[in-house]
């Protein structure tokens, strides 16, 4: 089945031949084995010429351990594919400083995501890349690991664009480029043999994958036959999402030996917490109508101490000094926006 798939994409890449390609990866299953499948089917197809380009979005608040994962196979990736693909490359997108996660929770006081507000998918995911595919030539295809069978809501959302074996979709927000899905109909199963059969690229440890696929879910039996399909099948989110109510994934990879990520995890519950609190929020929204709005400017500084107390805990910076003077800056706009609300003497 995974060598039918393979041949199937290296008919469609033969007949567009010239074309360039933008592969979406985010380091978890699907995107890989949608790369490892596109990246057999270029080599069967004797396309190895043409322009591709891989397209990882960092949104700042990735998993930590996913994040990691994902850089270290890119950078793996770089020293790997230009000598099979000498038109490849690889890009790592990212939202605008001051549309960033921390430039709007702790700089203008946004409240953390919620499925009522959730503005996080857009403006962190969404849009960087949206912009570099506009920015491409016209005639690019954009390659992701979307599949059927994920979720009712992607079903719905991938009915939209074609039909079941159709693995040409027609993109219908932002910009309209067709979209290439190789893993379409592909089950759990598959796709973890594409992603642990296909060696091209050497670089991505598939072993390393489903081992941190296994930390993020409990659905795994503690003596499982090696011969059997994987039984990893979580997804990761972010380490600052508050749109769930508990962030599983986390709490099984800490459970599971991860015991690095407790402080994240403490964060994350902190912040859920501290969202509802009416005495750090403004009364009205921005827009004047009823509140609660933002956060006030002292309770920014809360998150703000408290995500610097998170640096100490994990060893790493999570606000650059450029995020702290927007962030700064931020504060001193709203300043006379509290004094008006009588929040400030």
């Amino acid at each position: 089945m995974i060598r039918s798939a393979i041949s199937r994409c290296a008919r469609e890449i033969r007949s567009n031949r010239g074309r360039s390609w933008i592969i979406g990866y985010s380091g978890g299953k699907d995107s890989t084995a949608a790369l490892k499948v596109f990246l057999a089917a270029s080599i069967e197809s004797g396309c190895e010429n043409n322009s591709i380009t891989v397209i990882y979005c960092d949104t700042g608040v990735e998993n930590p351990e996913l994040d990691l994962f994902a850089k270290k196979t890119l950078e793996g990736m770089r020293r790997e594919l230009p000598a099979i693909f000498p038109n490849l490359r690889i890009e790592i997108l990212k939202a605008p400083l001051k549309e960033g996660f921390f430039a709007r929770v702790v700089g203008r006081g946004y409240a953390p995501p919620t499925n009522r507000f959730r503005w996080c998918t857009k403006g962190l995911r969404v849009l960087p890349v949206q912009r570099f595919i506009n920015s491409s030539p016209g005639d690019a295809a954009v390659v992701l690991g979307l599949r059927f069978g994920e979720s009712h809501q992607r079903d719905r959302s991938l009915a939209k664009g074609g039909n079941e074996s159709d693995i040409w979709q027609v993109q219908r927000e932002g910009a309209q480029r067709d979209l290439f899905l190789p893993v379409l109909d592909f089950d759990l199963e598959m796709v973890w043999a594409a992603a642990q059969s296909i060696s091209l690229p050497s670089s991505i440890d598939s072993i390393a994958l489903e081992e941190l696929y296994r930390g993020a879910t409990e659905e795994c039996p503690m003596v499982k036959s090696p011969l059997a399909p994987p039984c990893a099948s979580g997804r990761f989110g972010c380490w600052t999402c508050t749109v769930v109510r508990r962030d599983k994934s986390t709490e099984s990879m800490i459970k599971n030996g991860k015991a690095w990520l407790q402080p994240y995890l403490d964060f994350r519950d902190w912040l859920q917490i501290f969202r509802g609190n009416s005495t750090y929020r403004w009364p009205v929204r921005r827009n004047g109508a009823a509140g609660p709005g933002p956060f006030t400017v002292e309770g920014r500084k809360i998150i703000f101490k408290q995500i610097q107390l998170l640096e100490e805990a994990v060893g790493r910076e999570l606000l650059s000094h450029d995020e702290i003077d927007l962030i700064k800056s931020l504060w001193e706009q709203d300043l006379s926006s509290e004094i008006i609300l009588g929040l400030r003497g």
